[in-house]
């Protein structure tokens, strides 16, 4: 329980779906899994729950913007905005310093990920199902 091991279950192989597709040509032919859907909903059900635990434990920064519903980058450049405002009203100066972080997750320690999730109480089948599902990944 908690893994996937996509590339090790055997796929069946259905024929041509397109009657005008010759039968006798192997190349109308492919293997169908159901576990890339499967996956696919297992992962979306996680898309869905984890930011909910996480908001509902208040492990999240209340000024958190990226990876939130209701939020975005206009939100967050509003409150920016608003602090920069606020701070130049008392008479203070601003410095901005602005990182691109859009590929961060591609180059993430995926042990140190781990270690974070266990640290906000994830355990048991749920780690090893975030395990299993960074172990192996390809880029594209």
């Amino acid at each position: 329980a908690g893994t996937l091991q996509l590339e090790s279950k055997p796929s069946r192989i259905v024929g041509p779906f397109c009657p005008s597709l010759d039968p006798a040509i192997l190349a109308n032919y492919r293997p169908v899994s159901n576990l890339r859907f499967i996956a696919k909903v297992v992962e979306n059900v996680v898309v869905r729950q984890f930011p909910q635990y996480l908001e509902e434990a208040a492990y999240l920064d209340p000024l958190q913007s990226g990876f939130r519903r209701g939020y975005s980058t206009e939100t967050a450049l509003v409150a920016l905005v608003d602090d920069l405002w606020r701070a130049r009203d008392r008479g203070y100066s601003s410095v901005l310093a602005l990182l691109d972080l859009s590929a961060a997750f591609d180059t993430i320690d995926h042990s140190i990920l781990l270690r974070r999730l266990e640290g906000l109480g994830i355990r048991g089948t749920v780690l090893r199902w975030f395990s299993s599902f960074l172990s192996d990944r390809t880029q594209f």
